[in-house]
């Protein structure tokens, strides 16, 4: 009897490993629908321009939109996330390993959302306005706007990317930060204090810093009082 026993052994230990470690299957979404909290999938896709996504929870190892199609990742945890064609995403919640805006696709990054590493390439857009991620960056042709969140190790850029920093009070030393293309410090639009360490020697050419709108008006009437004070100085 035993002889008869153990050749079964080893198939219904293959079996319980296979129910173990199943790859989870891939989703479509084809028109608007949800990934509620307990769901695992593979693989996402989402198209059609008016399909929006909507994840509230569960585990999802890949998310891909295309056409005009939207996804808000609002909990959960997602490992990759890419944005093709001219498709948003928007993450406001959740944890996501990679997030990047390729293929002129927008990804909105806010809220209490978290990664590793976001970025924008191949005329994507990558909107941060919130949120907490390790390493932020942008190449071929990516835009990164940053108004606000919490970029704990680096920021870097190259190519033809490009970073546009809205804020006040910016401060670049070249000589500090954790890397070797110094620090960024200043204030957000909304007097938060940040501090960001630039990754690559190149990285802050790419960087525009824009200053809130209110001191643009502030410069602009100071520009506006010196002309008519030097106008009036003529006249006398």
């Amino acid at each position: 009897m035993k002889t008869k026993i153990w050749p079964i052994i080893p198939a219904i230990i293959l079996f319980m490993a296979c129910q173990l470690y199943a790859v989870p299957e891939d989703k479509i979404f084809t028109s608007s629908g949800q990934i509620l909290p307990g769901e695992e999938w593979g693989n996402v896709y989402i198209y059609n321009d008016d399909t929006i996504a909507d994840m509230l929870g569960g585990l999802v190892d890949g998310i891909g939109t295309y056409d005009a199609s939207m996804v808000n990742v609002i909990d959960g945890s997602v490992n990759t996330l890419e944005g093709h064609e001219f498709s948003t995403a928007n993450i406001s919640g959740g944890y996501v390993y990679g997030a990047h805006a390729l293929d002129h696709s927008v990804v909105n990054f806010s809220g209490d959302a978290s990664s590793v590493t976001i970025g924008a390439g191949d005329f994507g857009t990558l909107n941060m306005t919130g949120g907490i991620a390790d390493n932020v960056g942008a190449s071929y042709s990516g835009t990164l706007n940053l108004y606000g969140g919490i970029i704990e190790d680096s920021l870097g850029a190259s190519r033809e990317a490009v970073i546009n920093v809205y804020g006040y009070g910016f401060v670049y030393d070249p000589t500090a930060g954790s890397f070797d293309a110094g620090q960024l410090t200043g204030f957000w639009l909304d007097d938060t204090p940040f501090t960001i360490d630039l990754y690559g020697v190149e990285t802050y050419s790419h960087i525009n810093l824009v200053p809130e709108s209110a001191t643009v008006l502030l410069v602009s009437l100071g520009s506006l009082m010196l002309r008519r004070y030097r106008n009036s100085k003529a006249i006398m």
